[in-house]
Order: C-alpha cells, then sequence, then structure tokens
C-alpha cells in the first residue's frame, strides 16, 4: 500500500487537499500470490491504519514542507525512517496498536516473505519493540 497526495491538489489549502490510498490486489509471498482479500483481516486493517498514519502526517505539513518532504522522501533514507515511524506513531496514537504490532508480526515472522522485504520493514519501520515501548 502506498498512501500520497493527490498531484494536482498538493498546493491547495489543507481543507482542499486530497489523497490517494494505492492497494495492489495481490501480495506476493514468495513465490505465491495472494489476493489481498485472502490476507487476515487484521493485517489489512494494520496496513491500512499505518497508510492513514501518512495522511494524517501530511495534514500537519504546510504546502511548502509537503513538497520538500516529498522530495526528501525521494533521496534521503534518514527521511524514510522518519516518514514511516511518524505514520506508526499516528496510527498508534488512534488505537491502532494491536493491528500495527499484527501487521508486523505477519511480515517478519511469515516464511515465504522475501528476506529483502523483512530487511526493508527492520530498516525503515519501528520494531515490535520500539512500538510497545511507545505506548507504554
Amino acid at each position: 500500500m502506498q498512501a500520497q497526495p493527490k498531484f494536482t491538489k498538493i498546493l491547495s489549502p489543507r481543507s482542499k487537499r486530497e489523497y490517494i490510498i494505492f492497494i495492489k490486489k495481490h501480495f506476493q509471498l514468495g513465490d505465491i500470490d495472494t489476493p489481498i482479500e485472502e490476507l487476515p483481516e487484521d493485517i489489512l486493517i494494520g496496513w491500512l491504519g499505518h497508510e492513514l498514519g501518512h495522511i494524517m502526517d501530511y495534514e500537519t505539513r504546510s504546502n511548502t514542507n509537503l513538497v520538500g518532504f516529498g522530495i526528501k522522501y525521494l533521496f534521503s533514507h534518514k527521511a524514510i525512517v522518519n516518514a514511516e515511524r511518524t505514520a506508526d506513531r499516528f496510527a498508534i496514537e488512534h488505537g491502532m496498536k494491536d493491528y500495527i504490532l499484527k501487521t508486523k508480526d505477519f511480515i517478519l515472522n511469515h516464511a515465504e516473505i522475501s528476506e529483502k522485504y523483512k530487511t526493508r520493514i527492520k530498516k525503515f519501520y519501528l520494531s515490535p519493540e520500539e512500538l510497545m515501548e511507545m505506548v507504554e
């Protein structure tokens, strides 16, 4: 999944901005192509909650800041880490802790998910332990 501002509305006032969440119809579990609707409901809710966390983050930004954020996200690993962790924080602050944790657990402990994807999750996103510390 991927959330982003609608390009034609990116310079609109916050109250007029629009966002798009791209959702692939299939999820790759190693060599297995799984239709998204066959994934556990809690996992989908966690993923969607994370993407809505991005939108909540975007809503706090001025137009100039949002454009700069997008450029940094494209070229800076540090910006990606900050963005992904901020999205998780927003989701957790709005009651999504259990879903976010289940989604992380699903990704990190599912044998068929590629190590490359798991490494990306470990590198850029909050770990389950960091999530728990945040809640406490």
